[in-house]
C-alpha cells in the first residue's frame, strides 16, 4: 500500500478557492439567449480517460458511504433520461449514469465522468417530469463543463497532491482512495466542492438547451426554480441545495427570459405515466431517512 503525507492546509485552500471564484465570477445577464460554450481552465490537466477513472473510484467510495435506493424500474427510467440528456449535450461521449440516494434531502450532485446522484427528497419534491428533468439536466451541465473536476483539481493542487493523483489514477493502486480519505472522505469532499455562481449559471443554461434538444420543455427549469424559491427560508432540506448558489428567484428570472428569447416547439414532453409511476412507487416505500451530516 502506498503511503501519503497530507498536511492540512484548510486556510490556504479556502483562500485559493476564493481567489478562483472571484476570477470566474461573471454577469448572469451576459449568458442570456445563448448556450455557453464550455472550456477547461488550464489548471485542470486531467484527460478524459483520467476523469473517467476519477469518477469510477470516487463513485465507488461515495456509494459505500450513502444508502443507494435500488429499484430496477426507477433506475431504468432515470438512466434513460440521463442518457438522452447526455447525448444532447456538448459532451455526448461520456457514459452518463444516475442513481438515487435514499435520503430526504432535496439535492443532487455530479461526480467526474458523468456519475450523477439524485436524492430521493428531490424526486418527492418535484411535481412533474420536466421539473425533475430540469434538475437532472442542470447536473449534466456540471459534468459537461467539468465543474466538479475543476474544483477537485483546485483542492488537490492546494493540498499539493494533484501530481500524485494524476500520475496514479490510471494505475491499479489505492493512491486516490487514500487521498480522498485523508481529505475527509467522499461525502465530505463532495460537500466541500462548492461551485461558483458563474458555474451554477452556466450549468442552468447548459441544462436548458440539453432539455430542448432532448425533447423536453425547458420550462421545467423555470418551474423548478420557482418552486425552490417558494421554499427558501423555511426549515427545509431545500436550504442545503440553495446554499452558495445564485439567488433562486434570479435563476428563475433568467430561465424565464431564456424561454422568451427562443421559439419553444409545441409537443415537447412535460409529464408522462412513467413519472407518475415513479411517484407512486416512492409513496408506498418506507419514508426516506433524514440525511446524516458528516
Amino acid at each position: 500500500m502506498t503511503q501519503l503525507s497530507l498536511a492540512p492546509r484548510r486556510r490556504a485552500f479556502l483562500q485559493f478557492m476564493g481567489l478562483a471564484g472571484l476570477a470566474t465570477l461573471g454577469n448572469v445577464g451576459s449568458l442570456l439567449a445563448t448556450e455557453p460554450k464550455v472550456t477547461t481552465p488550464p489548471y485542470n490537466t486531467f484527460t478524459e480517460e483520467e476523469e473517467l477513472a476519477l469518477g469510477r473510484q470516487f463513485s465507488a467510495k461515495y456509494e459505500s458511504k450513502v444508502e443507494i435506493l435500488s429499484n430496477p424500474i426507477i433506475d431504468a427510467y432515470l438512466n434513460d433520461i440521463v442518457k438522452k440528456l447526455g447525448n444532447a449535450s456538448q459532451r455526448p461521449q461520456w457514459p452518463y449514469q444516475i442513481k438515487v440516494v435514499n435520503d430526504s434531502e432535496i439535492n443532487a450532485s455530479a461526480i467526474p465522468g458523468g456519475f450523477l446522484y439524485l436524492h430521493r427528497g428531490l424526486l418527492e419534491f418535484v411535481s412533474d417530469e420536466n421539473e425533475m428533468v430540469g434538475a437532472i439536466a442542470h447536473e449534466v451541465g456540471h459534468v459537461v463543463a467539468r465543474h466538479t473536476t475543476n474544483q477537485l483539481s483546485l483542492l488537490l493542487i492546494a493540498q499539493h497532491v494533484f501530481d500524485q493523483v494524476k500520475h496514479n489514477i490510471l494505475m491499479d493502486n489505492d493512491v486516490f482512495a487514500q487521498v480522498l480519505q485523508q481529505l475527509g472522505g467522499p461525502v465530505v469532499v463532495l460537500a466541500q466542492l462548492r461551485y461558483s455562481r458563474q458555474n451554477e449559471s452556466e450549468a442552468d443554461l447548459l441544462g436548458f438547451y440539453e432539455m430542448l434538444r432532448a425533447g423536453w420543455n425547458p420550462n421545467g427549469l423555470y418551474k423548478f426554480f420557482t418552486r425552490l424559491a417558494a421554499k427558501t427560508g423555511s426549515q427545509s432540506p431545500v436550504d442545503v441545495m440553495l446554499s452558495d448558489h445564485p439567488a433562486t428567484e434570479e435563476r428563475a428570472r433568467v430561465m424565464r427570459r431564456e424561454l422568451e428569447s427562443i421559439n419553444v416547439p409545441s409537443g415537447l414532453r412535460e409529464q408522462t405515466f412513467q413519472f407518475q409511476a415513479l411517484k407512486l412507487a416512492l409513496s408506498i416505500m418506507p419514508p426516506a431517512p433524514r440525511p446524516v451530516r458528516q
